[in-house]
């Protein structure tokens, strides 16, 4: 008989996770087994949840700003450094005999206008990595073509926390549910012939978040099409952030366009434009889950939280054909090109959203706990990697 031998438990393995006060984060990284997510520093007392501009991008000059970490994982936030400053950081964290691990969420930056400067940003990451993260096979392949390294794809996890969006996920189904069940006659009254109580077909909502308008979401361009593109019964619903709006109403702003063509829209009685002032989670998913279909006007960009939100309700989605994003939904799906959104495609786009069956469930903790354990082993093996090839040892790890 093979005697068992007893596992030797890890030491807890602290990640310094920029950011770590991020919803993909959150569901991603931590917490899992013997994994700890050092908070990000608080910026400011006023708002402790602001993680940006992350300190720890500043290592080259701030050394400090890496104490306690085991491993260095970059998500988001570079892009308010210089391409040199971003290797220069890449170099401070190779000195100090720590892994660096790279998410790459995005290879076009969904808010920038000039893809040029990301790319070469995300260049110097990925090819300072010990390890690099994509969401998809498609990306994947791209960060191979251009840095020439092979990169793991994990998949998204969950956006927010099942106990947010369950409720309103399990309202849409009972709705569907409802809408599919025949209508059926009265029962006829003696001598009577039956008749139908078909009530009226309740109209559609096809809904679009604008959020703060930033450069990479489209509004001038896609939305006159868009309500254009209606199908009959069916009405449009644009969200906004107030403050976004009101800035934009100035003549010299950069999306006035946007704004004179949301006036226009709210003319129109199947338009609705709904500005509002910064929502919680609870209202984002409230607000949404109201929706029979959620256009997603990006311009540009490579994968997206808001086709994993629409998961996570159970709402189907009209997706631009842009980077990743259509491998990144996978089932079958309305799409649209966002260079020339024609009314007769987005017509098409919206019948298809509008008359799919209903978003599979996700099964969140099962999904959630392999993604964490997915990134617990690849930390490891990162460890393991980068103390094989320096005198570091076991790259600064300390036991707690």
């Amino acid at each position: 008989m093979i005697p068992r031998v007893p596992r030797v438990a890890r030491p807890a393995l602290r990640v310094r996770s920029i950011p770590a006060g991020h919803d993909y984060v959150r569901h991603a990284v931590g917490p899992a087994a013997g994994v700890l997510v050092l908070a990000d520093p608080v910026l400011d007392p006023a708002d402790p949840s602001r993680w940006w501009p992350h300190p720890a991008l500043e290592a080259a000059g701030r050394p400090e700003v890496l104490d306690g970490a085991d491993v260095v994982h970059v998500h988001f936030g570079y892009e308010h450094r210089t391409p040199g400053q971003v290797a220069g950081f890449v170099s401070a964290v190779r000195d100090r005999g720590l892994p660096l691990v790279v998410t790459v969420h995005d290879l076009t930056n969904p808010h920038e206008a000039d893809p040029a400067a990301h790319l070469e940003r995300t260049g110097h990451l990925v090819r300072g990595a010990s390890a690099v993260i994509t969401l998809t096979a498609g990306a994947a392949a791209e960060i191979r073509r251009l840095w020439g390294v092979d990169a793991q794809v994990i998949p998204h996890p969950r956006l927010m926390p099942a106990e947010v969006t369950e409720p309103y996920r399990l309202q849409r189904s009972e709705r569907h549910e409802r809408g599919r069940q025949p209508d059926r006659p009265q029962r006829a009254e003696q001598g009577e012939r039956a008749t139908s109580t078909n009530a009226p077909a309740e109209r559609k909502t096809v809904g679009v978040v604008l959020g703060s308008l930033r450069a990479g979401v489209a509004a001038e361009g896609l939305l006159p099409q868009l309500a254009d593109a209606l199908p009959d019964g069916a009405n449009l619903l644009v969200m906004v952030r107030s403050d976004a709006l009101a800035a934009a109403r100035d003549p010299g702003h950069a999306r006035h366009a946007a704004a004179l063509a949301l006036g226009r829209l709210a003319t129109r009685a199947e338009v609705e434009v709904r500005p509002h002032e910064l929502l919680t989670d609870d209202e984002l998913c409230q607000s949404l889950s109201g929706f029979d279909a959620l256009v997603l006007p990006h311009r540009h960009g490579t994968h997206s939280g808001w086709l994993e939100l629409c998961r996570d309700l159970g709402v189907p989605p009209v997706i631009p054909e842009v980077g990743c994003l259509l491998e990144q939904w996978g089932p079958p799906a309305g799409s649209y090109d966002p260079e020339h959104p024609g009314a007769a495609e987005l017509r098409r786009a919206l019948q298809t959203a509008l008359a799919s069956p209903p978003v599979p469930a996700r099964t969140a903790d099962a999904e959630d706990s392999a993604v964490r354990a997915a990134h617990a082993e690849l930390y490891w093996a990162a460890i393991a990697s980068r103390a094989a090839s320096s005198s570091v040892g076991s790259a600064g790890l300390v036991e707690d």
